[in-house]
């Protein structure tokens, strides 16, 4: 009968996502030995460098932020939907600090380009729900897809934000800052997709 290994894969990637909270982009697979309490081959024995296990956590919490979006399908109005779904980031960062901070440590493109060993596959696709889930609030608030009303709600709901709520991941988000996000939300969402200026 095989051995079963001491620390699974979601116990190594929970480590190095409280890793990441604890010392940000500074955070070593030292830090996650020590976050678990095991010796670095348990975790070189799952993922081969440093960039596969961090990219792995930062997969994992990309996932975990997409199952958020489950709660705006019950928002009718696509104007509020379009403003709760943008809520949903500076809600997710304020609840799971951990997971914000490990979010902010790659970009999809870049991983892509150069995905870290054996994560091609999960990088591929990664965003799907993502765009699926702005083309039908697009299609709800303007009756149509088109590229600048897609980009439009994609700078309300998204862009926005996280451009906002950005500078404050690493330390605490403030309850107040969600109604300056939600007026430029719905602000940005309001306007005409098919005006010149």
């Amino acid at each position: 009968m095989a051995k079963r290994a001491l620390y699974s894969r979601d116990d190594i990637l929970s480590a190095a996502i409280s890793a990441v909270g604890r010392r940000g982009h500074a955070a070593t697979v030292a830090d996650v030995t020590h976050e678990l309490g095991a010796p670095s081959g348990s975790i070189y024995h799952r993922f081969p460098t440093r960039e596969s296990l961090f990219a792995s956590a930062w997969i994992r919490c990309v996932h975990r932020f997409h199952d958020t979006f489950a709660a705006i399908t019950d928002v009718d109005d696509p104007l509020e939907a379009i403003v709760e779904t943008g809520l949903l980031i500076p809600r997710f960062c304020r609840e799971n600090p951990d997971e914000a901070r490990t979010l902010t440590l790659y970009r999809h493109s870049e991983l892509l380009a150069d995905p870290p060993k054996g994560l091609l596959d999960d990088l591929t696709g990664l965003n799907d729900p993502v765009v699926a889930h702005i083309s039908e609030l697009t299609r709800r608030r303007f009756g149509e897809v088109t590229p600048r009303s897609l980009q439009l709600v994609a700078l309300a709901c998204r862009d926005t934000p996280y451009g906002m709520v950005r500078g404050f991941i690493g330390g605490e988000i403030p309850a107040w800052l969600d109604q300056p996000i939600a007026a430029g939300i719905a602000a940005i969402a309001s306007l005409d997709p098919s005006a010149d200026h």
